[in-house]
């Protein structure tokens, strides 16, 4: 589903340029559910954005399912993204000025429009992460979770191959961590979406199938 080839990538700081990703290679199976760990600066979300497509390599290729995102325009690479990519933020990054049912048709109407099935899809979304009374809610009258679970069923939504989550525990307190962790296992633990997640904690990393660490061997 996933393949990175020889991938380079630096970024210029303060005139100095800083390798992050120095020939790095990966391959993430069909359903399965990565976990990518490692100390900050090492590339992690750097690899996200280059699996999503937000940013591409110096060098190497990306590869994801049929497409080679390294080959693709802008245009190209959003419009892949916005059918094939769902994200999940450690901030949430819901609209506030939006209700909840309207930040979760959002992916909808972006890509094949809100029709009939969609619609039904994002009401069955909201039940079954236990929001489907606070529909015409807006973002700031949810707890912290809330927001979370909100923000996963957005990125499930238009039913992406996969999905990419950076530190999505990571604002949360423990038993709320728990709970988020338990829903995401619930709608992607059936290997229909192949799942990327970045985290600081070998705890949440422990359960995805396998673990990925990012060091001096990989950055």
């Amino acid at each position: 589903m996933i393949r990175l080839e020889q991938v380079s990538r630096a970024f210029t700081e303060g005139g100095r340029s800083r390798v992050v990703l120095d020939g790095f290679s990966e391959s993430v199976t069909a359903g399965e559910r990565l976990a990518v760990v490692g100390r900050s600066g090492v590339g992690k979300s750097t690899l996200l954005n280059l699996i999503g497509g937000m940013d591409v390599p110096d060098a190497g290729r990306v590869r994801v399912g049929d497409a080679e995102l390294t080959a693709m325009s802008e245009r190209d690479r959003t419009l892949f993204r916005r059918h094939h990519i769902g994200f999940i933020f450690q901030f949430f990054n819901l609209i506030p000025t939006l209700t909840v049912g309207e930040n979760l048709l959002m992916p909808l109407e972006m890509t094949s429009g809100v029709h009939r099935a969609g619609r039904e899809r994002a009401l069955e979304l909201l039940r079954r992460v236990g929001l489907a009374d606070r529909r015409e809610a807006f973002p700031d009258a949810l707890s912290g979770g809330e927001q979370q679970r909100i923000a996963i069923a957005r990125a499930l939504v238009h039913a992406p191959d996969v999905l990419l989550a950076d530190e999505p525990t990571g604002t949360l307190d423990g038993e709320t961590a728990e709970e988020v962790l338990a829903l995401l296992d619930e709608l992607t633990g059936q290997g229909k979406v192949t799942v990327v997640l970045v985290t600081h904690s070998l705890e949440v990393a422990g359960r995805m199938d396998r673990i990925l660490r990012l060091g001096r061997e990989g950055a």
